[in-house]
């Protein structure tokens, strides 16, 4: 059975089921405007590595660029894909030194990466480097930590002993609202593939 599937047009996903937290860790590669990227990668087992060096090989036309984090918590497998791949791994300036390895790159709030990805900074999270990526032409939006989907067709926080305070972080979030976007894919859990930005609006505070 296939491991990697194409979620939306030129993006691709794959998930490892965390028992501890009851929710799938998710990863994508995307593909487009003659590059391509990897986010937040979860680990994959020899045959879905297979898989996603074929697909890495199958779209040659997008060399890919990277392996970009949301945060210091989802590095993930993305030290063993730095090494198979020869792509650099990029973080948010603030998680970098958090990391337990030197990133190859970082950026800030308001840069742009491959794939026409746009940084979004956002502040009072997990950790202070967390940041969302927007693909702005396709409306859609990548969060890591910042928002979860444990329900389906719904998002959530963290619970609250993550955060120094939630309800900064929550606020935070309105950041998101200034832009658009149909689909929202998270980093753990369900996304949300249709009218995503009703849903995070119906869910922050007014």
């Amino acid at each position: 059975m296939s491991k990697i599937h194409e979620i939306v047009p030129d993006i691709f996903t794959w998930s490892e089921f965390s028992e501890e937290k009851q929710l799938n860790f998710n990863g994508y590669y995307i593909a487009r405007q003659g590059e391509s990227v990897l986010i937040d990668p979860p680990e994959l087992d020899e045959a879905g590595l297979s898989e996603l060096s074929a697909l890495i090989s199958k779209n040659s036309d997008c060399p890919l660029q990277g392996i970009f984090l949301t945060n210091v918590h989802h590095d993930r497998m993305s030290l063993a894909l730095k090494e198979k791949f020869s792509a650099p791994i990029c973080i948010h300036e603030k998680d970098g030194s958090l990391l337990e390895f030197s990133p190859d790159k970082t950026f800030t709030d308001g840069d742009t990466g491959p794939c026409g990805l746009q940084v979004i900074h956002l502040d009072d999270q997990k950790s202070p480097g967390e940041c969302a990526f927007l693909f702005p032409d396709i409306e859609t939006l990548m969060v890591g930590d910042a928002l979860i989907g444990k329900v389906p067709g719904k998002v959530n926080l963290l619970p609250a002993e993550k955060y120094a305070n939630i309800q900064k972080a929550q606020v935070s979030l309105g950041k998101l609202l200034g832009h658009d976007f149909e689909t929202l894919l998270v980093g753990d859990g369900h996304s949300i593939l249709k009218d995503a930005k009703r849903v995070v609006m119906e869910f922050l505070p007014g």
